[in-house]
C-alpha cells in the first residue's frame, strides 16, 4: 500500500489541526494504532506551526505525507527566512528558540531530519514506523504489483 497526501496550506493558525485532522484520519482510517498516530500529530502540529510562524508572510506552505505498510513520512516545507546553516539541537535545548522547545519533541516523537537555507526557506522531514492495530490486516501489494492483468 503506498498513500500520498499533498496539502498547499495558506500560513493561518486554522492550517494546523486541518492538516493534523486530515492527516490522523488516514492513518486511523489504514488501521495504525491510535498512540501511533496521536504521536504523529503532535509532531506534525509542531512542523506546521514553525512553519506558520516563520514562512513569509502571505505565503503558502506545504505538507506532503506517504504512507506506507512500514512507515509514514511526513514533508512541511515553507518559504521562510530558514535558519541558515546552524546546528539544530534536536535534544529540546535549542537556545535559538523563541516560543518553546518544538524541535525536541518532534525529535522525540519521530526520526527528523532539516534542510534550511537562510533566506530561501525551509523544510522538515519526519518518518516513523507504523505498528497496526490488533486485527487490521495490513494492506498487501496492489494488485498490478501482485500479477499482470
Amino acid at each position: 500500500m503506498r498513500v500520498e497526501l499533498a496539502l498547499n496550506l495558506p500560513r493561518e493558525e486554522i492550517s494546523v489541526p486541518l492538516t493534523r485532522h486530515v492527516v490522523s484520519a488516514a492513518l486511523l482510517t489504514a488501521g495504525v494504532e491510535p498512540s501511533c498516530v496521536h504521536e504523529v500529530e503532535m509532531a506534525l502540529s509542531e512542523a506546521c506551526t514553525n512553519a506558520v510562524q516563520h514562512a513569509i508572510e502571505g505565503m503558502s506552505y506545504e505538507v506532503m505525507v506517504g504512507i506506507s505498510d512500514e512507515q509514514v513520512t511526513i514533508d512541511v516545507v515553507d518559504s521562510g527566512s530558514g535558519f541558515g546553516q546552524r546546528h539544530v539541537a534536536t535534544d529540546g535545548h535549542d537556545h535559538w528558540a523563541e516560543n518553546g522547545r518544538g524541535v525536541g519533541l518532534i525529535s522525540a516523537l519521530s526520526d527528523l531530519a532539516f534542510d534550511s537555507v537562510e533566506g530561501q526557506g525551509g523544510s522538515v522531514h519526519l518518518t516513523k514506523a507504523l505498528p497496526w492495530s490488533q486485527g487490521t490486516q495490513r494492506p498487501g501489494p496492489t494488485l498490478s504489483a501482485q500479477r499482470p492483468l
